[in-house]
């Protein structure tokens, strides 16, 4: 039994290793076809490859950023910009994607008339957290926790009649600490709730799950909205501003 155990242990590894292998091919060829289509400018092409690789649930930031492109040439503004958003996500350094997010959110404010009031603009919160990286913030919080138990040994070091400065200087450094803290806190928070993009021009947004339910609201494409809930293909959105509904889940790209 011991045996047998083992030699359907062993096959089941071989047979895993060759899905791996012919997956890892399969990966191969469409980053290969994405990229000479991308480089040929034939971007109907490139999307389809490029869409294949994140179907596979392939993680990278070049892809997002080549995604990015190709939709913005193919005139697909709401998926350029769900794709640069992506790239930030996992790349939060990388300047052209920061850049050509801010162009398309430009033109699409351009296409946007009937704007809804604070939709657009992610609550103060928000905005605070987002502004150092999670790496930016966990290295200014030991800064401030460090130097604040430097200047307190030192402190300790020196004559009572001149503790004054040095305590000064403790109980700014822990202050500075403690707001480092409160971002990282901000931060694991903010990484918990789960955004999308809005991808079609325009999306009707109703008040349930179901086309038959009377429409709410208008919400236009690259328009960014948490995620409350599913059910049976729909999505429960919020914008920035509280407004809440319900839109078919394909019509948003989660982030």
């Amino acid at each position: 039994m011991k045996r047998r155990l083992g030699i359907v242990m062993a096959a089941a590894a071989v047979i895993i290793a060759l899905a791996a292998s012919a997956r890892a091919d399969v990966l191969d060829e469409a980053w290969k076809q994405g990229n000479a289509a991308y480089l040929a400018g034939d971007w109907d092409k490139a999307a389809a490859a490029f869409g294949e690789l994140d179907r596979q649930g392939v993680v990278s930031s070049d892809l997002y950023y080549n995604m990015g492109v190709t939709y913005f040439r193919l005139g697909d503004l709401g998926r350029a910009a769900w794709a640069f958003e992506r790239t930030l996500g996992a790349n939060p350094k990388d300047e052209d994607a920061a850049f050509n997010l801010a162009q398309v959110r430009k033109l699409l404010s351009r296409r946007t008339t009937d704007k809804i009031e604070g939709a657009e603009r992610d609550p103060a919160w928000i905005r605070v957290v987002s502004v150092l990286t999670p790496s930016e913030q966990t290295w200014l919080f030991v800064i401030f926790y460090l130097l604040t138990f430097w200047f307190l040994f030192w402190r300790l070091r020196v004559p009572p009649d001149g503790r004054a400065p040095w305590s000064a200087a403790a109980a700014l450094m822990g202050l500075g600490a403690l707001l480092a803290g409160l971002l990282l806190l901000g931060r694991v928070a903010l990484d918990r709730i789960p955004f999308g993009i809005v991808l079609p021009e325009s999306v009707a947004v109703k008040e349930g799950a179901d086309a038959n339910y009377r429409t709410n609201f208008q919400v236009h494409a690259g328009l960014r909205v948490r995620l409350l809930e599913q059910d049976a293909g729909w999505t429960r959105v919020r914008l920035a501003n509280g407004l809440e509904g319900w839109v078919r889940a394909p019509d948003i790209g989660r982030l």
